[in-house]
């Protein structure tokens, strides 16, 4: 009998208090529902104090934040009840967020190019992604390194650096086009160049200073 009247006074405590587990998954949802589609994630809930009493809701849990968005980090998110016993409490969860970024394979000394071979695609924390990265090879295709550099090490951009195709002084060919025609004239670089940048060059012939764009090592495009 004694038995019995403890699993009755247990069985309705159960149904007296909220489910713990109940909140931690208000908690997740709302994580997951305001989370940026297509990311990759981790979410740790803390565990709640078994030692905590609420009443049980008869209506569904709402969950709420004050930031107003949900970030990377230790987040702490409202549940609450609106229904016949009104109660509110804070619990908290940790948010890791990914991002697949470009890592080297092997060692590479300063100013090496970085060869497909030399990088392969590695989901990483973005906690260790704040002082940048690069999610596809063509964003580092013909980049040289900055500095030795160790395999495992996420590539960032200050590890990379566009290499020089022409440098001032040195002679290039200036490449003058329109619809209708199509010459070409010696000159000089004035500055260095890398791709696509805009230089000053002076025409040998003319001796007039014009700006072009670098096409390659030692052409420069103008466009009339």
């Amino acid at each position: 009998m004694l038995s019995i009247a403890l699993l009755s006074i247990d069985s309705l405590a159960a149904k007296e208090y909220q489910s713990l587990d109940a909140i931690q998954a208000a908690v997740v949802k709302y994580i997951q529902t305001n989370i940026e589609p297509n990311q990759e994630y981790t979410i740790n809930a803390k565990k709640l104090d078994s030692r905590l009493k609420l009443a049980r809701c008869n209506t569904p849990l709402e969950t709420y934040s004050h930031k107003g968005r949900v970030s990377a980090g230790v987040l702490s998110i409202g549940v609450r009840c609106n229904g016949k016993h009104r109660w509110s409490i804070y619990s908290s969860a940790k948010l890791t967020l990914y991002k697949q970024v470009l890592v080297l394979n092997h060692n590479l000394k300063r100013n090496t190019p970085i060869s497909k071979e030399s990088v392969s695609l590695i989901k990483k924390s973005t906690k260790k992604l704040r002082l940048g990265y690069f999610t596809d090879y063509q964003q580092i295709n013909n980049q040289l390194t900055t500095r030795n550099l160790h395999a495992g090490a996420i590539l960032q951009p200050a590890h990379l650096t566009t290499p020089k195709l022409i440098k001032k002084g040195e002679k290039v060919t200036i490449l003058a086009a329109s619809r209708v025609f199509s010459i070409k004239m010696p000159g000089r670089a004035l500055m260095d160049g890398s791709m696509g940048e805009q230089i000053r060059v002076k025409n040998s012939k003319s001796n007039k200073i014009i700006e072009g764009t670098v096409i390659k090592a030692g052409f420069i495009s103008v466009s009339y």
